[in-house]
C-alpha cells in the first residue's frame, strides 16, 4: 500500500505537465491577484478537497438524488463564474462578503484572530474575512468538481475503486495522495503568479490584471459549459508530444500492477499469471478482473468471475449503437446457443459511448432488436471496461474454467479462430462431445479507401464543409460542392459535444462518402419522417429502415442502415428531415 500511495502522489504531481491542466490555469492564476493573502492556499485546499470527495462519492449521490449526470458539473461551472464576476466587478465582492458574513458560527472560524481596532470594525474585519475564505474555498470546490485530469493507469484503478468501494479507507487515501500531488504544483503556479504581480508594485497593475482575469475566468467558464475544455484537451493531448505517457511509465511497471491487483483492480501482471500453456495450446494468462460497478444486469441476475469458475466465458465488450459490434453479434449469439449447453458462457458488458446509450429501457430493446439472449451487464460508469483496461469497441476476453484470460481480440473477424479457441477451451475443462464446427467467414466488411467514422458533435466534430464557432443553433446554406468524406449542411441545426439536432422542417445534410454501407446514429422524442436521397451509387437498394422510395421513420435512439449499395462506390447521401427534432450523432460504413 505504500508503494501505491507513494504512486499516487507522483502521478498527482505530473498531472501539472498534461493539457489536461490547462483549462484550470487561468482560474488557478487568477487567485493570486489581489484579495486575502490566503485566497491561494483556500483554493487549492477546496480543490484537494472537492476533487477527493467527489471523486469517491459523485456517482453514490447522483444516484441518491436522481440528479442529471452532469448536474454537479452545471453548480461547480456557476461557482466558479461568479468567481469571475468578482474579479470584474469588484462590488460584487462586497455584496457576495455580506451575504456570507451572516453565516452562523462560520465565520469566526474562518476569520482567524482578531488583530485589534474597534468592537465595530473587528466584527466587520471578521466577517468579511470570513466571507473571503468561504468564497476561495467554494471557487476552489468548483474547481475540483470540474477539473478532469488525463487518467493514466492509477487513476483509472482509482476511479474504479471509487465506484465499487468508495467507503474503504484504502481508496480515500490512494484518491487523498493523488489529490494532494496535483493540488501542490497548482499552488505553486498560484503563489508564483501572486509573487510576480506583486513585483509591478502598481495598484493600478493589481485592478488591470484582476479585470483580465475575471475576463479570462469567465471565458474559461463559458468554455466548460459547453464542453470545450474536453475537446480543446482532447485535441491537445492527441497533438502534442506525449511527456505525460512518459511520466505515467512508473504506474505501469509491474510492482504497482501486482499492488492495483491485490486490492481487486485490473488483471495480474504477467509476471504473477503463470506461464506456458494449457492442453488447448493457448497461452496461461491473467486471473480475469470481476464485474464491478454494473448499474444493471439484463437476461440474468448479477454474475461474478467465482460464481462462473468451472465455465468457459467470454466476455464481450459492446455498445448498441456501435455498427462494429452490431456486426459482431450474430457471432457471438450463436456461440451461446451452440455451446451453452456444453458449459460456455457469454457475458455481454454493455458500455455506453453516447448518453443516451446508459438508458436500460433502450437497451433492453436492443437486446430484442438483434436477438441477444445471453447475460449482459449494463457498465454505465465504465467500473468493468476500466478493470479490464480495456480500450475498444467490440472486444472480447476468453476466459478458461479456471478463471484466466487465455485469448483477447479487439474488433470484428477471426471468427472461425474464436470459434476454435472456445472449443479447445471446453474439450481443455473436460468436455468428451461437442457439437461440429461450421465455416465462419472471417473477413471484416471494411476495405481501403473507405470513409471513416465520422462524428457530428463538436467534441469529435465532423469534417463539415461550413466553419463551426461553437455550440448553439446556426442556420447555414448547402454548399455547392463537397469534397471527399466531407459533411454539408443546410438549414437551422443545433449543435452540441454529442450530436447535431435538425431545428426546423427541411433541413439537410449531406454527405460524401466511400463505401457499400452506410448508416447513422439517430434519435428523436417523437416519430419523425426522413427522407434518404444517393446520388452517384450503383445498385441503391432499400434497407431495413429506409424503403424504395429513399422514405424512413426515425425515433428510437439507435443505428440506422441509410444506403446499401451492390459494391463499394464513391456518392452522396442527402437526408431531408420533414420535421425538427433528430438529433443526429455519428455516420459509420461498411463494405
Amino acid at each position: 500500500m505504500a508503494l501505491l500511495i507513494i504512486v499516487s502522489f507522483v502521478a498527482g504531481l505530473a498531472t501539472v505537465v498534461s493539457p489536461c491542466v490547462l483549462p484550470v490555469l487561468p482560474i488557478v492564476l487568477a487567485t493570486g491577484v489581489g484579495g486575502d493573502r490566503r485566497r491561494p492556499y483556500l483554493v487549492i485546499a477546496g480543490l484537494i478537497a472537492s476533487f477527493t470527495f467527489f471523486t469517491l462519492a459523485s456517482v453514490q449521490i447522483i444516484q441518491t438524488l436522481h440528479l442529471p449526470s452532469d448536474a454537479l458539473r452545471t453548480i461547480a461551472i456557476l461557482v466558479i463564474a461568479l468567481f469571475g464576476l468578482t474579479l470584474l466587478v469588484p462590488r460584487l465582492t462586497v455584496a457576495f462578503e455580506r451575504l456570507t458574513a451572516r453565516l452562523p458560527g462560520i465565520g469566526a472560524r474562518l476569520a482567524g484572530p482578531d488583530l485589534g481596532g474597534s468592537a465595530d470594525e473587528g466584527r466587520s474585519g471578521l466577517r468579511g474575512s470570513a466571507a473571503g475564505a468561504i468564497g476561495s474555498l467554494a471557487t476552489g470546490a468548483g474547481l475540483g468538481l470540474v477539473w478532469v485530469p488525463c487518467a493514466g493507469p492509477i487513476l483509472g484503478a482509482i476511479t474504479s475503486l471509487a465506484v465499487t468501494a468508495p467507503g474503504s479507507l484504502n481508496t480515500v487515501i490512494l484518491v487523498a495522495a493523488y489529490s494532494l500531488g496535483a493540488g501542490l504544483p497548482l499552488l505553486a503556479i498560484a503563489l508564483g503568479g501572486r509573487v510576480a504581480l506583486s513585483r509591478l508594485r502598481l495598484r493600478s497593475a493589481s485592478m488591470w490584471a484582476g479585470r483580465v482575469f475575471g475576463v479570462l475566468v469567465l471565458a474559461t467558464a463559458g468554455l466548460m459549459a459547453v464542453g470545450a475544455d474536453t475537446a480543446v484537451t482532447t485535441a491537445l493531448t492527441n497533438d502534442l508530444p506525449d511527456w505525460t505517457g512518459v511520466l505515467q511509465a512508473p504506474e505501469r511497471v509491474t510492482q504497482v500492477q501486482a499492488a492495483l491487483h491485490d486490492l481487486g483492480v485490473g488483471p495480474a501482471p504477467s509476471s504473477q499469471a503463470g506461464s506456458g500453456s494449457g492442453s488447448s495450446g493457448l497461452s496461461v494468462g491473467p486471473d480475469a478482473p470481476d464485474f464491478t460497478g454494473i448499474d444493471h444486469w439484463l437476461n440474468s441476475g448479477p454474475l461474478t468471475m467465482s460464481g462462473l469458475k468451472g465455465k468457459v466465458v467470454l466476455v464481450d465488450f459492446w455498445t448498441y449503437s456501435c455498427v462494429n459490434c452490431i456486426r459482431t453479434i450474430p457471432f457471438v449469439e450463436g456461440w451461446y446457443q451452440k455451446y451453452a449447453s456444453d458449459g460456455f458462457v457469454v457475458v455481454g458488458v454493455h458500455t455506453p459511448e453516447f448518453a443516451f446509450e446508459h438508458d436500460t429501457a433502450n437497451v433492453a430493446a436492443a437486446l430484442t432488436r438483434f436477438g441477444i439472449t445471453y447475460p449482459v451487464a449494463q457498465d454505465n460508469e465504465f467500473a468493468t471496461w476500466t478493470a479490464y483496461n480495456n480500450e475498444y469497441w467490440p472486444a472480447d476476453y476468453l476466459i478458461d474454467a479456471s478463471g484466466r484470460i487465455r485469448d483477447t481480440h479487439f474488433g470484428e473477424g477471426d471468427y472461425a479462430k474464436t470459434d476454435g479457441e472456445i472449443r479447445s477451451l471446453l474439450l481443455e475443462a473436460g468436455k468428451a462431445a461437442l457439437p461440429s464446427a461450421s465455416p465462419l467467414d472471417g473477413s471484416v466488411p471494411v476495405s481501403s479507401g473507405q470513409t471513416p467514422e465520422t462524428y457530428l458533435g463538436l467534441a469529435r466534430g465532423a469534417s463539415y464543409v461550413s466553419p463551426l464557432s461553437g455550440s448553439g443553433t446556426f442556420t447555414f446554406q448547402m454548399p455547392n460542392a463537397i469534397g471527399d468524406n466531407m459533411v454539408g449542411i443546410g438549414g437551422s441545426f443545433d449543435f452540441q459535444d454529442e450530436y447535431v439536432t435538425a431545428a426546423a422542417a427541411g433541413d439537410q445534410i449531406k454527405l460524401s462518402f466511400r463505401a457499400r454501407d452506410v448508416y447513422l446514429v439517430m434519435s428523436s422524442d417523437a416519430p419523425v419522417s426522413v427522407t434518404v436521397d444517393v446520388q452517384g451509387g450503383p445498385g441503391v437498394s432499400s434497407t431495413e429502415d429506409v424503403n424504395a422510395n429513399g422514405a424512413m421513420t426515425v425515433s428510437a435512439a439507435r443505428l440506422y442502415h441509410l444506403v446499401h449499395l451492390s459494391e463499394q462506390f464513391g456518392a452522396t447521401v442527402t437526408l431531408t428531415f420533414k420535421s425538427a427534432g433528430v438529433r443526429c450523432y455519428a455516420f459509420t460504413f461498411g463494405s
